[in-house]
């Protein structure tokens, strides 16, 4: 007897809204439309052999396109694309092949389509974990919180232009012995984060969908960003999966000429040898930061590979002018050689990102 399933208005409208909204991710500026932008091949084994993946699109706009090349990041990775011109309405296909013949290591390998009419490239990306031999999900997702697995303790899915989106997922297990309701909350401002399946059974591995937009709230440089897993209706505080991206600034609307004027800053010698000292030394070297561009330089944020790293700096360089950058740090306990690193975020698409070092040794 064949069973027919009738489903309510409320699930019909959520798988609706699942599909426009999985879609409209995946739009890019009104003219091409990808089924997904990432595919993760998850665990393979190096005796798997090749591996293939076809990213199909369609055209969205009111005139042809064409694929006019795809350039992949690794010799490992084989794209062939659809050749001839995309009708509106129709579609294509970007097949990859993953060779699998590097040994056993996590992969992560871009493809950058260039389309007609869009105007800047397009990143597709294909991803896993390649094992020697197969192992258990307890194995593979070694951090747990509550009773989901992961992978890590944080998901970083790389720089972000400021103003832009960011889409990634990652895999997760259920390596207990019931289903998981999985569930988010007190996530912060323009983090967005969903499970797919909702409910994952017990031994079966789900994905987690991240989303970081820009535009929310204005962060610069290494971000970290967490909120609650919740399971079954219980929100687990502690441990948290965090977030970790980099924001730089946005340069994709600059004409040439804007490049050309655009501020550069530069320093005469970026590095100050402190040579040895003492645990707990105060070292202070004050660097001079010139804008050789045209346009003023804006100084958005400074960063450290150390904490307790002060720096006092101007916010804006005027063009041809110089600024002091006063960098103050203190040694701790520890032996060895000390490199201090400390990063500027600016707003110079020459040099979105520049870093000052100290350099020397702490000794007893």
């Amino acid at each position: 007897m064949r069973v027919i399933r009738i489903f309510s208005p409320f699930v019909i409208l959520v798988l609706l809204l699942f599909t426009l909204t999985s879609a409209a991710q995946n739009n890019i500026n009104g003219i091409i439309e990808f089924n997904k932008q990432v595919h993760d091949f998850g665990d393979i084994t190096l005796s798997s052999g090749k591996h293939k993946y076809s990213f199909t699109f369609r055209n969205v706009s009111k005139i042809p396109i064409v694929i006019q090349t795809v350039i992949s990041s690794c010799g490992c990775t084989t794209p062939v694309w659809t050749r001839n011109p995309v009708k509106p309405g129709e579609s294509g296909k970007i097949e990859v092949t993953f060779l699998n013949d590097q040994g056993p290591y996590p992969f992560d390998k871009a493809l950058t389509v260039y389309v007609s009419g869009v105007n800047r490239p397009i990143i597709l990306r294909i991803k896993g974990v390649v094992h020697e031999k197969a192992k258990s999900l307890s194995q593979l997702f070694p951090y747990k919180i509550g009773e989901l697995s992961f992978r890590g303790s944080f998901a970083d899915i790389g720089q972000i232009a400021q103003g832009d989106t960011k889409r990634e997922s990652i895999t997760v297990a259920n390596t207990g012995g019931r289903p998981l309701r999985i569930g988010f909350t007190n996530l912060p401002d323009g983090l967005r984060m969903s499970a797919n399946p909702a409910i994952l059974g017990p031994g079966k591995k789900g994905e987690i969908n991240i989303e970081l937009d820009t535009k929310a709230e204005k962060r610069w440089g290494s971000v970290n960003l967490s909120g609650e897993l919740v399971l079954d209706g219980n929100s687990i505080s502690s441990p948290k999966f965090e977030v970790r991206a980099r924001i730089l600034d946005n340069f994709s609307s600059l004409t040439d000429e804007e490049v050309d004027q655009a501020p550069l800053p530069m320093t005469d010698n970026n590095v100050y040898a402190y040579g040895s000292v003492k645990p707990g030394t105060k070292i202070q070297h004050t660097f001079e930061i010139r804008n050789l561009g045209r346009k003023p330089l804006t100084l958005y944020k400074y960063e450290s590979n150390f904490e307790g790293v002060s720096v006092t700096h101007p916010t804006t360089i005027a063009p041809g002018a110089s600024g002091k950058a006063v960098v103050v740090a203190i040694t701790g306990s520890e032996t060895g050689d000390k490199l201090y690193q400390i990063t500027f975020i600016t707003n110079s698409p020459g040099r979105p990102a520049f870093s000052l070092l100290l350099s020397g040794a702490v000794i007893r």
